[in-house]
């Protein structure tokens, strides 16, 4: 069993643990942007989401009853939740060498671990999609472009579009590629050749060149906002990232179903001298519509 001793934390004993550096984590991003569903307690483990087909309209004559009748149908989405946690034993002596606050910077992360994790069962979502775009290259508007089209464009018989908005969401490495294409392209139209502007190329997007080489963010592309996620897996398959553009918020692509939201406990072990702090929480992810994802499977090589 790992224990947090004092000898483990000797580096953190004698420090003035507001001045303590915490690994710090990317920013958990896709919770905010995905169908959140509560499950209520006693509710049985399944969240159940249908989803309705279509019936069909039918010219009719004047005077002769109209005696044709469709019938709905629905199929239904079934997400189980399941616990997810994280512990960590903190001994007697370590906590009164550093009083209270060593609970609380355990406490830290804890929540960033439980955050993470999340983050990332929901980020494995866009690898899912009915669509995938980019085969690992080097990530273009026009894919984006395409993915938007997409999702706006889907069939009926395949769920229908998406009306609702839609985002980017990928890994800091791959949005720079954006940057590289968008930055030169915003400097053409404002700068020619002989140091005039060009005819007809005017700044296409002034403020959006401002946003780029200023604060080095893109913000919107296609009218969707662009998030970048550094949780993307970048190793399974080395220096690829699969981010996605998906129909985002309630009745969207993914869904987050949660049935009880974590929260830390502790539990003294006297014998052990010690205080175990567990973090638990139970939810479960899925997809609501797979062909309002689109998979931008893209290269995500560091930066140099």
């Amino acid at each position: 069993m790992a224990v947090t001793t004092d000898q483990v934390m000797s580096d953190t004993v004698p420090t003035v643990l507001q001045r303590a550096r915490f690994t710090e984590q990317f920013v958990a991003e896709m919770s905010k942007l995905v169908w959140r569903i509560r499950k209520e307690l006693h509710d049985g483990k399944n969240v159940n989401v249908p989803t309705f087909g279509t019936v069909t309209a039918r010219n009719l004559t004047e005077g002769i009853d109209n005696v044709a009748s469709e019938t709905m149908s629905d199929t239904s989405i079934t997400i189980t939740p399941g616990e997810v946690g994280c512990k960590i034993i903190l001994t007697d002596k370590l906590v009164r060498d550093n009083n209270e606050d060593i609970k609380a910077a355990a406490g830290r992360i804890l929540g960033d671990s439980m955050e993470v994790k999340r983050d990332g069962d929901l980020l494995l979502q866009l690898a899912s999609a009915g669509t995938t775009l980019g085969a690992g290259g080097t990530a273009t508007l026009g894919q984006v472009a395409a993915a938007r089209a997409i999702i706006k464009g889907n069939p009926i018989a395949s769920g229908g579009p998406w009306r609702g908005t839609l985002a980017l969401v990928h890994h800091p490495y791959t949005l720079m590629d954006f940057v590289d294409v968008m930055t030169p392209l915003l400097s053409f139209g404002v700068i020619g050749v002989a140091g005039t502007a060009l005819a007809g190329m005017q700044s296409p997007s002034g403020a959006m060149m401002e946003e780029v080489v200023r604060n080095y963010g893109i913000g919107r592309i296609m009218g969707m906002p662009v998030i970048e996620d550094g949780n993307i897996d970048i190793t399974t398959i080395a220096n690829t990232a699969k981010g996605g553009v998906f129909a985002v918020g309630e009745g969207g692509g993914i869904i987050l179903a949660t049935a009880t939201e974590w929260s830390i406990e502790p539990e003294r072990d006297a014998s052990l001298r010690a205080t175990e702090l567990n973090v638990t929480g139970e939810y479960g992810v899925g997809i609501y519509e797979a062909d309002w994802i689109v998979t931008m499977n893209h290269d995500a090589t560091l930066p140099g």
